[in-house]
């Protein structure tokens, strides 16, 4: 039997590596260009509210009007910033039949002297420090996430519910809470709270420590917790739900 010529072994692995090589290049730029990072300051009228979805990610700083976007640059392409009566609003191009976007790649860093109202669905996330007017309303719901610190009013407004999470650090005097469908409402950083309104169902959890008054509705196997019982207190709770006092 005749064995391999000489040195055709060596030969034969020079060229599988040069082919390889030869192949990885393309494949490596193609997915460079795929994955190219872009970062754009983007150009918008003034506005006093906020409105995410798509999953993208934003963080909140207070300062002068600026709006900045980072991401895949092929996604930020694709993104588009409006602000009608005010609010400032992501708006995503559709591209193909599939019309995909994996919102959660893009980041938003938004600085804006004050707002009056954060809205936040479809798993997006906003977390930073804001400037609140008197009156100031947050949303969350399909698993957004929520984490505000700064925040210093006199009525508050949460709507949470599939899921969504509230966490909140600052001063209220008022917060009234409509929570549903497994939603998190964390606001024992509230300083200065004195009435709490909650209704709420569905698995929801709201924690908040008012001093005055509480009124609560709960169905659903609903928990609310604060850290002492306020001076007024009426609460409705039925199906598994229930109200608990750390200070009890």
């Amino acid at each position: 039997m005749t064995g391999p010529l000489p040195g055709s072994t060596a030969l034969w692995e020079h060229a599988m590596k040069t082919a390889r090589k030869s192949l990885l290049v393309p494949l490596m730029m193609f997915a460079g260009s795929a994955w190219a990072a872009d970062a754009q300051t983007r150009d918008v009228p003034d506005f006093h509210s906020i409105e995410l979805s798509h999953g993208i990610k934003a963080e909140l700083k207070v300062g002068p009007k600026s709006v900045r976007v980072e991401g895949p640059a092929d996604l930020v392409s694709r993104l588009e910033l409006k602000v009608e009566d005010g609010e400032l609003a992501t708006k995503m191009e559709r591209k193909g039949i599939l019309n995909s976007f994996n919102g959660s790649k893009i980041r938003l860093f938004i600085t804006v002297p004050r707002l009056e109202e954060v809205t936040v669905s479809g798993g997006g996330s906003v977390e930073g420090e804001v400037a609140t007017s008197e009156d100031f309303s947050i949303e969350a719901s399909g698993g957004a996430s929520i984490d505000l610190r700064g925040i210093d009013t006199r009525k508050l407004d949460l709507e949470v519910s599939g899921g969504g999470t509230v966490q909140l650090e600052g001063r209220a005097k008022q917060l009234d809470i409509e929570a549903s469908g497994g939603a998190v409402v964390k606001a024992m950083k509230l300083a200065g709270l004195r009435d709490l309104d909650v209704e709420a169902s569905g698995g929801a959890q709201v924690e908040a420590d008012p001093s005055e008054s509480l009124e609560v509705e709960a169905t659903g196997g609903t928990t609310v917790k604060c850290v002492s019982r306020p001076n007024r207190a009426q609460v409705q709770a039925s199906g598994g739900s229930r109200v608990l006092y750390a200070k009890d």
